[in-house]
């Protein structure tokens, strides 16, 4: 009988398996980071609320996801609003928004460590014309900006 020693030492060197279509691939330890899903989608709210509506939701989890992946990642959580009310108004909208997302990202596990920061915006939009829905829609979200990182996708 032979060691297993012996038998590792006997063994093919692996080949690399190309995969077939339809499979996934699992990335190598070297390669890049994915971007995190909340740079390019902000996360959209109903008129004069500050829960998220469902396509909110689903990005709410999947940046929780992504963040849980990169705890080494610090994000800036941003309020915005359209302008259909007052500055002062519109700007703690804005605020109670930013504040409900690190809320909602805190209760799913995400550390305080990881979010430097909540605010509104302090300027709302200028730039919709009246009656413009989907301009509107685009100020009336959160947006979570990268902070900082440590190298990437290295994990404490």
């Amino acid at each position: 009988m032979q060691s297993s020693r012996a038998v590792l030492s006997q063994q093919q060197p692996a080949t690399r398996l190309q995969p077939s279509r339809g499979s996934a691939v699992v990335p190598s330890a070297s390669a890049p980071v994915a971007e995190p899903p909340f740079l390019r989608r902000p996360i959209l709210f109903e008129p004069n609320s500050v829960q998220p509506d469902p396509a909110g939701r689903d990005m709410v989890k999947r940046a929780t996801t992504w963040l849980r992946e990169h705890r080494g990642a610090r994000v800036l959580i941003v309020g915005s609003c359209d302008s259909s009310g007052s500055e002062t108004c519109t700007h703690t909208l804005a605020e109670g928004r930013g504040a409900t997302i690190q809320k909602l990202l805190r209760v799913s596990g995400i550390s305080s460590d990881q979010i430097v920061g909540v605010k509104g915006w302090e300027k709302v939009d200028g730039g919709c014309r009246l009656g413009d829905v989907k301009c509107q829609q685009s100020y009336r979200s959160v947006r979570i900006f990268m902070a900082s990182s440590m190298a990437t996708g290295e994990k404490p």
